[in-house]
C-alpha cells in the first residue's frame, strides 16, 4: 500500500470528534439508525464494535439489548474518550487493538461484528474482513456502514439542478486512493481510502461473507436540515453479511 501523506491522526482529532458526536451529528445519527435496522435480534448476542471511535455506535448497540459489546480502536486516545462515556453497567468493554489483526480475541468469539464509518478509514480492507470473519462464530453476523463510495468521492463537487434542487457532480470515481479533505473543520481531515462500491462488495465475497440485506439511508430531520444534498442522494451504504 502507498505511503499516505502527512496530516492529523485520529488521535489528534479525538477530543473534537467527541465533541462534535456529543453535541448532535445529523451524520451519526443516521448512521447508528441504519445500523440498528440492519441488526439481528440481539438478546444473549455477544458483539464486537470494530473501530468504535469514541463509542458512539458501540453505546447504541449495548441499549438495542446485546448481552455483552466490546469496542475495538487502534487509537488510544478514542478509547479513552470512549471510557468516559460509561458507567457501571459492565456489558461494555474496550480494547485498543488493530482493526486488520484484532489480535486480542479468539477465533469464534463473537455471535455480531459491528463496524460504522470505519472501514474506509482502514488501510488493508482485506486484511479487516478476514479478521472480522476469524473471530465470529459460524454462521455469525456482520453489519456495517460506508460512506457511500458513488458519492462521497474526493472530487466530488456540489451542484445545483436547473430547477435549483441540490446535487454533485462526480469524477475520479474508478481512482481508488488515499485522500484527506482540506476542510480544517471536516472529519476527512484524518484520511480515507476512496474504493469503489464493487471493490467493497468483492472483499466481502472474498472473505467469506455472504451479503444479506444492504441499506442506503434517508438522512435525519438534523441531516437534512444541514445539507440537502443527502435528501437527494445517499451518504451512506451500509449491509449486512453471514460468515
Amino acid at each position: 500500500m502507498p505511503q499516505t501523506p502527512a496530516g492529523p491522526s485520529w488521535s489528534d482529532i479525538a477530543e473534537w470528534y467527541d465533541e462534535l458526536i456529543s453535541a448532535g451529528s445529523g451524520a451519526h445519527d443516521t448512521a447508528v439508525s441504519c445500523l440498528l435496522r440492519l441488526l439481528p435480534t440481539l438478546a444473549g448476542e455477544s458483539v464486537l464494535d470494530v473501530a468504535c471511535g469514541q463509542g458512539h455506535a458501540t453505546r447504541a448497540v449495548a441499549a438495542a439489548g446485546a448481552a455483552r459489546v466490546v469496542g475495538v480502536d487502534s487509537s488510544a486516545a478514542m478509547i479513552e474518550r470512549a471510557r468516559r462515556h460509561e458507567d457501571d453497567r459492565g456489558e461494555i468493554f474496550y480494547v485498543l487493538d488493530d482493526a486488520e489483526h484484532l489480535r486480542s480475541f479468539e477465533p469464534a468469539s463473537f455471535d455480531g461484528v459491528t463496524c460504522q464509518l470505519a472501514l474506509m478509514d482502514i488501510a488493508d480492507l482485506d486484511a479487516a474482513l478476514a479478521a472480522v470473519h476469524r473471530v465470529l462464530k459460524r454462521g455469525g453476523w456482520f453489519v456495517f456502514v460506508i460512506g457511500h463510495p458513488c458519492f462521497l468521492v474526493p472530487d466530488a463537487s456540489p451542484a445545483r439542478t436547473p430547477g435549483g434542487r441540490p446535487g454533485v457532480t462526480i469524477t475520479g470515481y474508478f481512482q481508488e486512493r488515499f485522500w484527506r479533505s482540506t476542510n480544517p473543520n471536516g472529519v476527512r481531515r484524518a484520511g480515507n481510502h476512496h474504493r469503489m462500491l464493487s471493490t467493497y462488495l468483492n472483499a466481502l465475497s472474498g472473505a467469506g461473507f455472504t451479503l444479506e440485506a444492504a441499506e442506503e439511508p434517508l438522512p435525519s430531520a438534523l441531516l437534512l436540515e444541514r445539507q440537502p444534498l443527502y435528501g437527494e442522494v445517499p451518504i451512506f451504504f451500509a449491509g449486512r453479511a453471514r460468515r
